[in-house]
């Protein structure tokens, strides 16, 4: 691995505006948007200092007129566009993806729109879960530019959350050198977890994280939140702990990277933990949902309001046509309400637009609680022919096997 590795790293160079998502989900692979993805330079979609709200507030109102007064300024539509974005994904705000997407409105529909709309519009679009929709603009700029770094990392992670691990590891392995060592190290190992090879591949990125003292702050961030990922799917909590403590130190953690941390500790019977690690911190969804399981389990006091506002929400989110947070949603059903057949249809729609470990664990959970084994057999099938070894999935699989026989 050093040696595949060393010989991009004298050639690093950060690519400006690129993006590793990210969910995952991510890991937020864990979270509500996805696959893992996250930037490496510049003014994108991860803030590298912590602004305060009205900081953040006051940048986007400056953009929102300079734009405003401007609107066919095509740099201060991609610096709101940027913005926006950027904090969409710190505070797991989907709102603010709506903003970047009105921001970019003059191009928004032009095919053959500049190439950074483009690559934004991917964001975008992945954001919303239009995965189609964005792989669409990333094949285009592909086919103009194969070694646009920012766009094949960007596709490698959508193809990562949607299941098409073979065509993931592809683009991983063509990076180009300018996306550095250890992003191009987390994008082809995080794939090779994803395909049976977790302990290889949690032992190769601690070691390109040792080896690679060029990549930036929040890079090295992102590849410890996946490295806690690789060791959550491993059971290696101790593990799991360090990493997420590097991942989020010295108060530089985002939302998702929060909430991934919060569900390792539900995972590992530590619900207090939650309620002290996400007090206060943000009135995202998928934070109100962490809290409410984690209230669940203390009998908290608070936990009925926290439910009613999710209730509130996922209510109007369905009456407007919104699906971003079907995953949430059926977590929801599954672990808060107890109400095991709406947490089976809602986990099985969300299979339908994104296959992560979380997507595939949720299905199972679901299927079991509604003592309806048969309607994860695609999900089983799915495991099994891409080699995914979780040990929080096993258990699962194994009692689905034999309630199905």
């Amino acid at each position: 691995m050093r040696s595949r590795f060393s010989r991009r790293a004298n050639k690093q160079r950060p690519i400006a505006h690129a993006i590793v998502f990210a969910a995952l989900s991510m890991l937020a692979s864990a979270t509500a948007f996805g696959a893992p993805y996250r930037p490496i330079k510049d003014a994108t979609v991860l803030v590298t200092v912590p602004k305060s709200a009205a900081s953040v507030q006051s940048e986007l109102r400056r953009s929102q007129n300079q734009l405003a007064a401007h609107p066919d300024d095509l740099p201060a539509a991609l610096e709101l566009a940027r913005l926006a974005i950027r904090d969409g994904r710190a505070n797991a705000d989907p709102r603010r993806y709506g903003q970047a997407q009105a921001a970019l409105g003059s191009w928004w529909s032009d095919p053959n729109a500049p190439m950074e709309v483009r690559v934004l519009r991917a964001i975008i679009r992945q954001s919303l879960h239009d995965f189609t929709g964005a792989e669409a603009d990333l094949n285009a700029i592909l086919t103009a530019d194969p070694k646009n770094g920012q766009a094949r990392l960007i596709r490698a992670f959508i193809r990562q959350t949607i299941g098409e691990l073979a065509a993931a590891k592809e683009d991983c392995r063509s990076l180009p050198p300018s996306v550095g060592l250890t992003a191009a190290a987390v994008c082809l190992l995080r794939a090779e977890a994803l395909t049976g090879s977790s302990e290889k591949a949690l032992q190769r990125l601690n070691q390109v994280l040792m080896i690679d003292g060029r990549a930036e702050p929040q890079v090295r961030r992102w590849a410890q939140a996946v490295a806690a990922e690789m060791a959550m799917m491993l059971g290696q909590s101790e593990a799991a702990d360090r990493s997420f403590a590097e991942a989020t130190g010295d108060g530089s953690g985002d939302i998702p990277t929060l909430v991934a941390m919060a569900d390792h500790f539900l995972d590992t019977g530590r619900p207090q933990e939650v309620l002290t690690l996400l007090a206060d911190r943000s009135e995202a969804d998928i934070v109100y949902l962490r809290l409410a399981i984690a209230g669940k389990a203390l009998n908290d006091p608070r936990t009925a309001h926290w439910m009613t506002l999710l209730d509130e929400r996922f209510a109007a989110a369905s009456a407007s046509g919104v699906q971003l947070h079907l995953r949430e949603e059926a977590r929801f059903e599954l672990e808060v309400k107890d109400n095991a057949s709406a947490a089976l249809q809602l986990s099985l729609a969300n299979w339908r637009v994104q296959k992560e470990p979380g997507d595939a664990r949720l299905v199972l959970q679901a299927a079991l609680a509604a003592h309806q084994p048969v309607a994860a057999h695609e999900v089983l099938d799915f495991i099994e022919n891409m080699g995914l070894v979780d040990m929080r999935i096993e258990p699962l699989k194994d009692k689905i096997k034999t309630e199905r026989s």
